[in-house]
This record gives structure tokens, sequence and C-alpha cells, in this order.
């Protein structure tokens, strides 16, 4: 049985809740202090409190950047305190990090990294991220900053890709049974449609195609 994504442009989104209200709008606003952009309410339409699968580029000084997947996107639901709602996480930021009026939290990774729309008269919309720094021995980044990912949600929607290594690792790897690879295949159709241009994704489908119905 195939798996069916909520879509918003080049993106496939999972286990997204329904639509919000427009009273859960208007109470987010009153609290954020600012109106949300027209993208972003778009976006919540189909994927309020979903998880998408998707990277971008973070950069770190000396040209270098680090992929990261802000995944877990917050929901319009009504909210107490750090619940992964738009209203919960509104009140967190302010309690712990001391964010500012009209700063909107809006997803985080699977770790400390949080992402933000900064809707605030100094942000004018921009997109930032909480970054948390690592261990020394990752070899990565090991300072946490904040760091502007995009100068707009309609930009930074733009700038979201899928890993490719990574897809061709999940197939490989995860793949379990046949709806999980019709599942692939649905996502890959979504968010890389030439992915059949590709000889070693496709390879990699087959692969797993094969595993999970003769098995070995």
């Amino acid at each position: 049985m195939r798996t069916s994504f909520a879509r918003f442009r080049h993106l496939a989104i999972e286990r997204a809740k329904p639509a919000p209200t427009a009273a859960q709008l208007a109470a987010i606003e009153e609290l954020l202090g600012a109106s949300l952009p027209p993208t972003f309410r778009e976006f919540l339409q189909v994927a309020n409190g979903g998880y998408l699968e998707y990277f971008i580029d973070v950069p770190w000084g000396e040209g270098k950047s680090e992929p990261l997947s802000f995944c877990s996107f917050f929901s319009a639901d009504e909210g107490d305190f750090c619940d992964e709602t738009l209203i919960g996480e509104i009140r967190s930021a302010r309690e712990y990090q001391n964010v500012p009026s009209g700063v909107l939290p809006i997803a985080r990774d699977g770790g400390g990294s949080i992402l933000y729309l900064d809707l605030s008269q100094e942000g004018r919309g921009r997109v930032i991220a909480f970054v948390e720094g690592l261990p020394e021995w990752a070899g990565l980044r090991t300072e946490s900053a904040f760091v502007e990912l995009a100068s707009s949600f309609d930009e930074f929607i733009g700038k979201l890709r899928m890993d490719r290594a990574a897809v061709i690792d999940h197939l490989k790897h995860n793949a379990s049974n046949s709806g999980h690879v019709d599942a692939t295949e649905e996502w890959l159709d979504i968010g890389m449609p030439s992915w059949r241009d590709d000889s070693e994704i496709v390879a990699a489908v087959t692969e797993a195609r094969r595993r999970v119905v003769h098995g070995g």
C-alpha cells in the first residue's frame, strides 16, 4: 500500500495535521505580535506539524557549510510550553532564550538546533537558525551560533533539497517491505522528479524491491 504525502511545492510532507483554523492563526499572531507571511500561511495549510526530510546547507565559517535537516515542524494547535506547538514554543523561547517579540520558532532538527522565522521590524521575515555546537571530535563546528539561512520563508523553501547519498543509503539499509519502497518512490517523484535518470538511485530502488520481495 502506497503512503500518501501532503505536498507543498517540491516538498513531500509526512504526518501533517489538519489545516489550522482562523482562530488558531489569530492566537499565534496575537502572542507573536506580528502577522504571519502569506507563504508560511499557505505552508501551514498542508504541513501543519508535519515531518519534512529535507536538508539546507548551513554556513559555519571559512567557506564551509554543513547540511542540516530541520525536519520536525511545529503545529498551530493550542499549546502551553515546550510542546512542539507554535504557541508553546514561542513561550518557551521567550523564557529560556530571551527571544524577542515577532520571532517565531517553527521547527527543530533531531538535536538542539531550532529554526526561527524572524518577523520583527529588524528581521523583516528572514529565516534564522540556532545551530547547536558539536563535540570537538566530530570535526565540525564546535560553537553554538545563530545563522541566517534565507531572507524570507519563501526563499528558505526554495533552498530545501533531498540528500542523494542519504536516499541511497536509506534504500540499501532501511527499506523493509514493498510499501516502504513504494513510499520512497512517491517521495522521490515529488522531491526529485528526474530521479529515474540517476542510474545509482534506480539501481538502489530496484535492489531494495528485489530484497523485500525475495528476501536476502
